[in-house]
């Protein structure tokens, strides 16, 4: 990659990071309106973490994060991305058609990866080396069905632009869990209150879009629901399943390991501790990335269809996030040790000290988010299939190699720096790819 296109990139950017003028945007409207009641959400969890990290402790964390990972990983494929797909049709139809062959995938595949937790539990105990999650493994895969169920039901709300009921869902989601994760720890249940609370609250937002997607859009969900139509829509969308499930299995896994990993080689009190600094950090991120996800896979889906400017639209929405993001991440490098300490105890001042690292590797997360949708826009879902096998290697070189050779933050440090050379590589590559498709476009004189 010549120099010329950070250079390039960079430029563009930097005239975008005035957020007034998103406010004259019915764009920025859009992620407003989801961003208050998404806002409603985080604001629960805010208020229930204080008393949460004092309910449970570091091993409860541990096995919760280990829970966590292992679902992220499955509920990567069970829907063969075609959740993610049912956004680009440019008729209701077919999308209808991808709705139910999202459906369907998610029930298939969930009932062909229960097949190893059934058959062989004491396998899976051994590697993750928790014996606490024994009773709690058989609900591995019904959270991962639950969570694919709630990407199809969520994408069909951003699709038509039904932004407030995705979002309202999510805050009876976050009023639930944090509810029952708070009760479970005070009756001493320990981590089996952080899964079962968690599991019941994606239970009942699922059940809210369910019902609302029902009566609203029962006739042409209906009108979708035949099989050559399903079987067809699947076939023109195939490269989802093909690429973009590998490519979303390798990045959950590469997001899942460290906690794994960390309790391998570093104990239970490490991998919970590091797996607390994440639940943190995620509730500022998912505040804000949950909002403009919806909205912007939806403009971006829009424009590209209608044959617009895809390039300044990247530009913009980069730029956007950035400028969102740089001064919070200034202040977490400073005072994240002693924020920690203060609002959820002392002894959770290492995880204070993690997310200092952290936060590097979130950065560059927060601002690839205009990029991952549009690689997936833009069908270039092979290519990212590679760069996430690229990603996945060196991350586990780092964690196995830091587990072996050093210590817990050192280890913690370099996981975080790959991860944002690696977001930042994928935002220039996508910017460059962009530009050549600009050009090539372009009329000649």
């Amino acid at each position: 990659m010549s120099l010329s296109v950070p250079l390039d990139f960079t430029k563009s950017i930097l005239g975008q990071m005035n957020l007034a003028r998103f406010c004259r945007r019915g764009f920025f409207q859009n992620v407003m309106v989801v961003m208050t009641s998404t806002g409603l959400a985080q604001l629960f969890t805010i208020c229930f973490s204080p008393v949460i990290s004092r309910l449970y402790d570091p091993g409860d964390f541990a096995v919760y994060g280990t829970f966590l990972s292992v679902t992220g990983v499955l509920s990567a494929v069970v829907t063969l991305q075609y959740s993610e797909a049912l956004m680009l049709p440019g008729k209701h139809e077919e999308a209808a058609a991808l709705f139910w062959a999202a459906g369907l995938s998610a029930v298939t595949m969930t009932l062909l990866l229960s097949i190893p937790w059934f058959l062989f539990p004491s396998w899976w105990l051994t590697l993750f080396k928790i014996p606490q999650l024994n009773g709690w493994l058989w609900l591995v895969p019904l959270a991962a069905l639950v969570t694919g169920f709630n990407q199809t039901l969520t994408a069909w709300c951003a699709r038509h632009k039904a932004f407030r009921r995705a979002a309202t869902a999510q805050v009876a989601r976050s009023l639930t869990a944090n509810s029952a994760q708070t009760v479970g720890g005070a009756g001493g249940i320990g981590a089996g209150g952080l899964i079962g609370g968690g599991l019941l609250g994606d239970l009942l937002a699922n059940l809210g879009l369910f019902f609302w997607i029902a009566r609203t859009d029962g006739p042409a969900l209906h009108a979708g629901a035949h099989r050559q139509q399903i079987v067809a829509a699947a076939h023109a969308h195939r490269d989802f399943a093909l690429y973009s499930t590998p490519q979303n299995l390798l990045n959950a896994i590469s997001q899942g390991a460290p906690v794994v990993l960390l309790i391998y080689y570093f104990g239970a009190a490490v991998g919970g501790t590091y797996a607390f600094a994440i639940r943190v950090l995620e509730l500022p991120i998912n505040f804000v990335l949950t909002s403009v996800r919806q909205v912007l896979f939806q403009k971006l889906s829009e424009v590209h269809n209608s044959g617009g400017d895809l390039a300044a639209l990247f530009a913009k929405g980069t730029g956007m996030l950035l400028a969102m993001a740089l001064g919070p991440t200034a202040l977490g490098l400073v005072f994240a040790p002693r924020l920690f300490a203060l609002v959820f105890g002392s002894e959770w001042s290492v995880a204070g000290e993690y997310a200092r690292w952290l936060l590097i590797w979130f950065l560059g997360m927060f601002c690839n988010l205009p990029a991952g949708l549009l690689a997936r826009i833009l069908r270039l879902q092979r290519n990212l299939l590679f760069f996430d096998i690229a990603l996945l290697i060196l991350r586990m070189a780092v964690l196995i190699g830091g587990g072996t050779f050093l210590s817990p933050m050192r280890t913690i440090a370099l996981f975080s720096l790959v991860g944002a050379t690696f977001n930042a590589l994928l935002i220039l590559y996508v910017w460059r790819v962009l530009k050549s498709r600009t050009r090539s476009a372009a009329p000649t004189p």
